[in-house]
């Protein structure tokens, strides 16, 4: 059992008397990466700063949390709770892998993994993750807590870029699809419109995705086959032509309207 004085300056008078688990693995700070299940070693700490809870001791990995101090190698001292509060640092765990991030709930209750280094995007915490909260950092002996505030400006920019990018992307499938709009045969048309955007636009949004976005073009009222859940999926399943390269398609026994579409929507698109 080693003393674990190295990790800092105690205040004088303290005496590292407090096993607490140690896990000599990296947590990251950059993109997740799992934590091994190893056997952890004890090491001594001030009970003044474990104060009788439940506490262990991670290696931070990464450069992502650089902004609030905390840096690769850094050992981090985690109470393990899922009870934790906007704006602390949280060691989580998405889809079983680990990593250390701020937690923060935004106005409309969403809640978010934010880096602290700009290289670095939010991660909205959704409900198709496999999410748990493992727990918050108790010190680092540099990293402060992360006020609200700047929680709340980082990811009001990166809602600002999303939107900056947006538009031009909605804007001119919404005008393509209205000028192909007497060349639409049934809702399964949209599965030609997806693959023209993955093979010559370089979309690579899952198909799901791509049929969201579909759902919500503004389209005119006149406009006959709307784009329905899973029908692009089926179509493309049911064409095993369409889950080629567009170019391949006349070759490989496509229908003319497809090719008609086609041809039109890479007009339209350009």
């Amino acid at each position: 059992m080693r003393n674990f004085s190295s990790i800092g300056q105690w205040p004088m008078g303290l005496v590292c008397d407090t096993p607490v688990p140690y896990y000599e693995v990296g947590v990251s700070c950059g993109l997740p990466n799992e934590m091994g299940q190893l056997p952890p070693e004890m090491i001594l700490l001030p009970s003044e700063i474990t104060r009788g809870r439940s506490v262990f001791i991670v290696d931070a990995d990464g450069d992502s949390m650089t902004g609030v101090g905390i840096y690769s190698g850094d050992q981090i001292l985690i109470e393990g709770t899922q009870r934790v509060n906007s704006g602390e640092v949280v060691m989580a765990s998405i889809d079983g892998e680990e990593l250390l991030k701020v937690y923060y709930v935004d106005d409309c209750g969403r809640h978010w993994l934010l880096p602290a280094n700009d290289k670095y995007q939010p991660c909205e915490l959704t409900a198709d993750m496999n999410v748990r909260i493992c727990g918050r950092m108790v010190c680092n002996l540099s990293a402060p807590h992360v006020s609200v505030k700047h929680c709340g400006e980082v990811v009001r920019q990166f809602k600002a870029k999303q939107k900056q990018h947006q538009p031009d992307m909605y804007e001119r499938l919404t005008e393509a699809v209205t000028q192909c709009s007497h060349l639409f045969w049934a809702a399964s048309a949209w599965a030609v419109v997806y693959c023209v955007m993955r093979d010559k636009y370089s979309y690579d949004k899952p198909v799901a995705e791509f049929e969201r976005m579909a759902q919500a073009l503004k389209l005119p009222a006149t406009f006959r086959f709307v784009c329905g859940e899973g029908s692009v999926q089926r179509t493309i399943s049911n064409h095993e032509y369409m889950r080629k390269n567009i170019d391949k398609w006349e070759e490989q026994g496509a229908a003319d309207r497809e090719l008609k579409l086609m041809t039109v929507l890479i007009k339209e698109l350009a």
